[in-house]
């Protein structure tokens, strides 16, 4: 019997499902955010055109980059040093513009070196928005002052007006609608962080671990809403310090973590001795992981699970003493004797982090007087890198080149014009895309015709367009669909940053006057040639390239691993960066030009950096086997093997010459090192030395065993790279 279909129980069925869904809407973050979004940006054009400003599209902008902080604290952080910025930049401004504009010459000089100045220091750590705002108003204000430079005074106070309407009306509808706290949402992201090593150490458990670089951006994310939260509350502020010792706490766990999913061997004898200790120890940690991860929960309770944490962790070093009378103990295999007590030592770091990690939650500050004050030290900018310098150097260059055209041409949009070469040869280099310069020309081809085809939409709806109600739908429907990408996308990319400077641009057609043909083309003309010009100098100047930053990223971990190996620690600096650095250089791997860097290059590069990533999972430079007679000699040894490997491939990126290194020393100094440990072991057995003590050295043992396999792979997997592509501009 053929089955019948029912149109109308399937249609209500359906439209009960979208009523269900149009109920939750309001529910839904990116939903809120993208109304906030669009109720900013109405609020800050309906006050600067009943206040008949001069440009509201000044306004529409600061609501652009200021909303897309989201949090509170991050638009307070944001507001105050855009503000300065814009005061600094539009003075600066004025002065030369109406001083120098009738010497071309020194004018433009001054300019472009003032604006390389802001851009580099964009790039450094402190206060980089206002050296942002201080180069961008500083254009601004010259380029619409040039063709009037007595009166460029006006543009400033315009400028420093409309910047704060737009303030204002983020700051109103941030606070007042659907307010983001980056306080509350650091607290609830470390309940998840505690959540997620609980799955994390379930899978490792299980077998199932798939990939945790994952973690490490969640973990960066948490470190940057600390710096928000701090700017919310005077309470939460004197807590910071507590919690980046929590966050370097939470990251040590998880590094402690990563050696129970690489258990290679179990022995026999040791799973049938220790199996169940082991499983009751693994089951306290999660359980208290879950209650880290609970909002509910007390210090009594926690303090409970610790102490089961203990009794089991007592109850299985108990069992491990008593192996040694145990004549099968001598029998068992050395591999699986080492993998035993590697399990043993990172259950061990595990219980001893999650004991810190409850004391430093016990003794947070409270809501006293002393723990009120802050520190109000004000902390000099840093020194930009050598990208930033170079990128404010050649952004500068596109400026003025662009004012020259201006000033030469008049070319319809040349105020525009100005800004996009400049803007876009700044930012869109460091987008979030990880493609650097590497596709400025794709972005000029795309650009056009897509302004192409909007210019072209506008001459048809110029009549609608001199309405207000018309173009206030158009400019809450436009921030709408830009707040529901800019909700989950870290940073501005590409796209974002030319959908923005079309609605800008398109607001200004309608300030207080009826659209017209040459305003469009101001549009079309100022935005597509900005872009052209910026893309010229983005591919001629110092171009960053995917490639180029792989490499370079390459060289930084294996830089920071040579430096521990020297030291014997990581800085907190250091580990931070280096658990960063697997994330990032995987975007640029995505982003290589085929077909010069083929797939089974890229293959190869991932299987490179997996084998580093997890030689720096052991940490054995934090590993001392001195205590057991020669192991000092021994293993310094091997860690001079390793330094020399990394030393190797970190030279091979660096200069483009094959990388070709006989590994056979470092296997031979294995082997002995294998035929040392197995003779120390039966050596402290026979001494009757601890065996708390022997499990520990023999777990730090199995990290050396681990850490030499991944450097062996590491380089031979090196030696099957063309390093001398990753130098080039191999294509545009």
């Amino acid at each position: 019997m053929i089955a019948t279909i029912q149109p109308i129980p399937m249609f209500f069925a359906a439209l009960s499902a979208f009523w269900r869904g149009l109920i939750q809407l309001p529910r839904d973050g990116a939903f809120r955010f993208s109304v906030k979004f669009g109720l900013a940006g109405i609020l800050a054009v309906y006050v600067t055109l009943l206040n008949k400003s001069h440009q509201p599209t000044w306004a529409l902008f600061t609501v652009f980059v200021l909303m897309v902080g989201q949090y509170i604290g991050a638009v307070e952080e944001k507001s105050i040093l855009r503000m300065v910025g814009t005061v600094i930049g539009g003075l600066v401004g004025y002065i030369l513009t109406a001083s120098l504009e009738q010497d071309p010459l020194i004018y433009l000089s001054l300019l472009g070196l003032f604006v390389a100045f802001a851009t580099a220091m964009f790039g450094q750590s402190r206060y980089p928005y206002a050296f942002l705002l201080c180069g961008m108003t500083s254009l601004v204000v010259s380029s619409n002052g040039l063709s009037n430079p007595e009166l460029s005074w006006t543009f400033m106070i315009w400028r420093i007006q409309e910047v704060f309407i737009g303030i204002v009306a983020v700051m109103l509808v941030q606070s007042l609608l659907w307010p983001r706290y980056a306080a509350t949402e650091f607290l609830n992201g470390l309940r998840g962080i505690f959540l997620d090593l609980r799955d994390f150490m379930q899978a490792a458990r299980s077998g199932n671990l798939t990939n945790d670089l994952a973690f490490d951006s969640r973990l960066n994310q948490l470190r940057q809403l600390l710096r928000f939260g701090g700017r919310e509350s005077r309470y939460f502020r004197a807590k910071i310090d507590t919690y980046v010792e929590l966050l370097t706490c939470v990251q040590r766990l998880h590094v402690a973590m990563r050696p129970l999913a690489e258990i290679r061997l179990r022995d026999s004898f040791y799973q049938e001795s220790l199996s169940s200790e082991v499983a009751e120890l693994r089951d306290a940690i999660e359980c208290e992981l879950s209650a880290l991860g609970s909002a509910n929960i007390s210090n009594s309770s926690l303090r409970d699970g610790l102490q089961r944490i203990s009794k089991a962790m007592e109850s299985l070093k108990k069992t491990i003493r008593n192996l040694r009378q145990d004549p099968r103990s001598r029998e068992a295999n050395l591999g699986g004797i080492l993998e035993m007590n590697l399990e043993f030592l990172s259950l061990e770091e595990i219980h001893l982090e999650l004991a810190c990690c409850l004391d430093l939650l016990e003794g947070l500050p409270s809501r006293s007087k002393n723990s009120l004050r802050s520190d109000k030290r004000f902390l000099l900018p840093g020194v930009p890198n050598s990208f930033w310098i170079t990128n404010g150097i050649r952004s500068a260059l596109s400026m003025v080149t662009a004012m020259v055209f201006m000033n030469w041409l008049q070319p319809p949009g040349g105020v525009t014009m100005v800004l996009c070469a400049w803007l876009f040869c700044c930012l869109l280099p460091s987008s979030p895309e990880g493609r650097g310069d590497h596709r400025a020309w794709h972005v000029v081809v795309a650009a056009v015709p897509c302004m192409l085809l909007l210019s072209l939409a506008l001459l048809f709806l110029t009549p609608l367009l001199s309405s207000y109600a018309v173009m206030n739908v158009l400019i809450f429907t436009w921030l709408f669909v830009y707040g529901q990408i800019a909700y989950s996308t870290p940073g501005v990319t590409t796209v974002m940053n030319i959908a923005m400077m079309a609605l800008v641009s398109i607001l200004g057609l309608n300030a207080q006057q009826p659209v017209n043909f040459q305003s469009i083309a101001d549009v079309f003309f100022g935005i597509s040639t900005g872009t052209l010009i910026a893309a010229f100098f983005q591919r001629t100047l110092w171009p960053l390239l995917p490639q180029r930053e792989m490499r370079d990223r390459f060289v930084e971990m294996l830089d920071i691993q040579r430096g521990a190996l020297a030291r014997g620690a990581l800085t907190p600096d250091s580990m931070a960066r280096l658990s960063l650095l697997p994330g990032e250089i995987k975007i640029r791997l995505a982003n290589l030009a085929r077909p010069v860097y083929t797939a089974v290059e890229v293959k190869n590069l991932r299987d490179l950096l997996d084998h580093l990533d997890r030689f720096s999972a052991n940490r054995i430079w934090e590993s001392n086997l001195s205590q057991i007679e020669g192991g000092g000699a021994l293993t310094a040894k091997i860690r001079d093997h390793f330094s020399k490997i990394l030393e190797k491939i970190s030279i091979s990126f660096s200069t483009g010459q094959s990388f070709s290194l006989d590994c056979e020393d470092l296997r031979a100094t294995m082997r002995e090192f294998e035929e040392w440990i197995a003779a120390g072991r039966l050596k402290m057995m026979e001494e009757n030395a601890d065996p708390l003590l022997c499990s520990n050295l023999l777990g730090q043992a199995a990290r050396y065993q681990h850490a030499s396999d991944y450097i062996i792979a590491a380089a031979e997997t090196a030696a099957t790279l063309e390093t001398s592509v990753y130098s080039g501009d191999n294509s545009l």
